[in-house]
C-alpha cells in the first residue's frame, strides 16, 4: 500500500472517530441537562436502598410516587419516568427488586406460587414505600407506577395501601384486577405489544364493555384508561414522551397536583449515545496497525461438524450439571454449557490444523477498555443496570473462564468465515441454550433472560469484536469478548436462590 493511501486511511479514521466522539459528547450533554433541577439521593430502607428524586425548587415535598421496574429491569431503566415526574413536582422513589440491579438479595425460585416470589416482591415494595414515607416526610395519597412484572406487584400492593390513589401500569399484565379494583388505573402499552394491549382492553371492558384505546371510562367510582404508544415495544415504551405525558397527567389528577414544566424526550439521545460509542471504536481500532492475517476457514462440511459438535456437547453438559453457583440457581449449568462448547470447539479446530497464537495485548486491552470502561458505564447510567455489584462481581469472575473459552472458540471458528456461516454461528448458541432451558427446566430455566442478552451481545459487542479481530486477530477479540460476556451476564441477569 502506498504512503498516500495509508495517509488517506489514517485521516479517514481520525475524522470518523472525531465525528462520533462529538456526537457522543453532545448526547451526554443533552442527557445530563435533563437531570438539572432534580435532586437525586439514596435512602436506606429495610427493603434495600431506594433512590429518591425531588425537584430542587420545591419548598415542600410533592406527592409521593413509587416507581417499580419489571423483570430483568432496574432503577436505571425507569429513571426517564422518575426524572420526569420529579421535574413535574412529585417526590419519586425507585428501587431495585431482590435479584435485580444493585440489590444483594436473591429472588425466591418459587415463581409459580403467589405466596412465593410474588409475595416476596410485594412485601419488599411495601417495606420500601413505608420507609421512604417516613424518611421523606411525605403525607397524603401516593401514586404507584410499575412496568411489566411490576404492574402485578403494584396492583397487589395497592390492596395493602389504603391511600394509593392512582396506578400507572406500563406493559401490564395482572390477574389481580377486578371490576371494582383498583379504582383509578391507567394502562399504557407499546403499539407492538398486541397481547398486552388486549389485556388492557379486557380490564377496560370490566367497567365499560364498549371501551377502546385512548378513552377514559368509569363507573361507580372506578376510572380506567388504556393507551397504545405508537412505534414502541416492551422497552422503548418507557422512554416515550406519550408515556411520560400520560403518566404525569394521570397521577396529577389522582393526587391533586398540577404537573409543572414540559416533557422532554431522552430515549433518542440514549440510543444516539450508545450507537456513537460503538461506531467510534471502528476508527480507534485503525490505530492498532495493519490488518491481521486471518486463518483459512474450515470447509463447509467441517465447519458444520465442528459447530454441531460444540453445540451438542455444550447442551448435554449444561443438562447434566444444571445447578447453582454461589447459591444462585442455574449458573452451574450455564457455566458448563459455555465451557464445554468452547473447549470441544477449540479441540476440534486444533485437530483441523487451526493453531492459536498469543493474543496481541494492545487489541485485547482496547476492546476490554472500550467495552467495560466506556460502553458499559454509559449503558449503566442512562439505560439499564450494567455494572456488576455485590454478589454479581464474584459471579462474573467465576463465569469468565467459561465465557472466554466460548467466545475464543467462536472467534477462531468464524475468522474468515462466509456471512452465512457467521449468521448460523450466532443463531446456534441461542437456539441450543433455549433448548437446554426447555429440556432442563429447573434452575437454568430461570435464566431465560440470558437469551436476549446473548442476542444483543452478538449485535453490539460482536460488532466491536469484529473490528478488533480484523486488526489484532481472533484470539485478542475472543479473550476480550469472553470477559465482556461474563460481565454482561453477571450484570443483567436476575438472580434466583439455588
Amino acid at each position: 500500500m502506498s504512503r498516500t493511501m495509508q495517509a488517506g486511511r489514517h485521516i479517514y479514521a481520525v475524522l470518523w472517530t472525531a465525528l462520533f466522539a462529538v456526537v457522543a459528547v453532545l448526547a451526554v450533554w443533552k442527557l445530563e441537562s435533563h437531570r438539572v433541577g432534580v435532586n437525586v439521593s439514596s435512602v436506606a430502607t429495610p427493603g434495600g436502598p431506594a433512590t429518591v428524586y425531588t425537584a430542587q425548587d420545591t419548598q415542600a415535598p410533592g406527592p409521593l410516587v413509587l416507581v417499580a421496574h419489571g423483570f430483568a429491569g432496574s432503577t436505571q431503566m425507569m429513571q426517564t419516568i422518575s426524572l420526569d415526574l420529579a421535574r413535574a413536582g412529585f417526590t419519586v422513589a425507585a428501587f431495585d427488586f431482590a435479584g435485580h440491579g444493585r440489590s444483594v438479595e436473591l429472588l425466591s425460585p418459587d415463581i409459580g406460587n403467589i405466596a412465593g416470589t410474588t409475595r416476596q416482591l410485594v412485601d419488599q415494595a411495601e417495606t420500601v414505600l413505608r420507609a421512604v414515607r417516613e424518611q421523606t416526610g411525605t403525607t397524603g395519597p401516593v401514586g404507584l407506577v410499575g412496568h411489566s412484572m411490576a404492574t402485578d406487584i403494584i396492583i397487589r400492593l395497592a390492596r395493602r395501601v389504603p391511600d394509593a390513589a392512582g396506578i400507572v401500569a406500563v406493559s401490564m399484565y395482572s390477574e389481580a384486577v377486578s371490576p371494582t379494583f383498583p379504582e383509578r388505573l391507567l394502562m399504557i402499552s407499546g403499539a407492538w405489544e398486541a397481547r398486552l394491549r388486549e389485556a388492557a382492553l379486557n380490564n377496560m371492558s370490566m367497567v365499560a364493555p364498549d371501551a377502546s384505546e385512548g378513552e377514559t371510562r368509569g363507573t361507580d367510582g372506578v376510572l380506567r384508561r388504556a393507551v397504545a404508544v405508537p412505534g414502541t415495544e416492551h422497552v422503548a415504551v418507557l422512554f416515550s414522551t406519550v408515556t411520560l405525558r400520560e403518566t404525569r397527567n394521570w397521577l396529577g389528577a389522582a393526587l391533586s397536583h398540577e404537573p409543572r414544566g414540559r416533557v422532554v424526550h431522552t430515549g433518542l439521545w440514549v440510543l444516539v449515545l450508545l450507537v456513537s460509542l460503538v461506531a467510534a471504536l471502528r476508527g480507534v481500532s485503525r490505530g492498532l496497525g495493519h490488518t491481521a492475517q486471518e486463518p483459512d476457514p474450515p470447509g463447509t462440511v467441517r465447519y458444520l461438524l465442528i459447530l454441531l459438535s460444540g453445540a451438542v456437547a455444550g447442551t448435554v453438559a449444561g443438562f447434566l450439571t444444571d445447578g447453582s453457583l454461589l447459591g444462585m440457581a442455574g449458573f452451574g449449568g450455564l457455566f458448563a454449557f459455555m465451557a464445554v462448547w468452547g473447549l470441544v470447539t477449540l479441540a476440534l479446530l486444533y485437530r483441523s490444523g487451526m493453531r492459536m497464537t498469543a493474543p496481541p495485548v494492545p487489541g485485547l486491552l482496547l476492546l476490554l477498555v472500550w467495552g467495560l470502561a466506556v460502553f458499559a458505564p454509559a449503558m449503566d447510567r442512562y439505560a439499564a443496570s450494567f455494572v456488576p455489584a455485590g454478589p454479581r462481581v464474584v459471579l462474573m469472575a467465576l463465569l469468565m473462564p467459561a465465557a472466554v473459552a466460548f467466545m475464543l472458540a467462536d472467534r477462531i471458528l468464524h475468522a474468515g468465515a462466509a456471512p452465512w456461516q457467521r449468521m448460523v454461528g450466532r443463531i446456534m448458541p441461542v437456539a441450543a441454550l433455549a433448548l437446554l432451558m426447555i429440556a432442563g427446566g429447573g434452575g437454568i430455566a430461570l435464566l431465560f433472560t440470558v437469551l436476549p442478552v446473548l442476542v444483543l451481545f452478538f449485535i453490539v459487542y460482536g460488532t466491536m469484536g469484529t473490528w478488533i479481530s480484523r486488526r489484532s486477530g481472533p484470539e485478542a477479540a475472543g479473550v476480550a469478548l469472553g470477559a465482556c460476556l461474563a460481565w454482561a451476564i453477571a450484570a443483567s441477569t436476575p438472580l434466583f436462590a439455588g
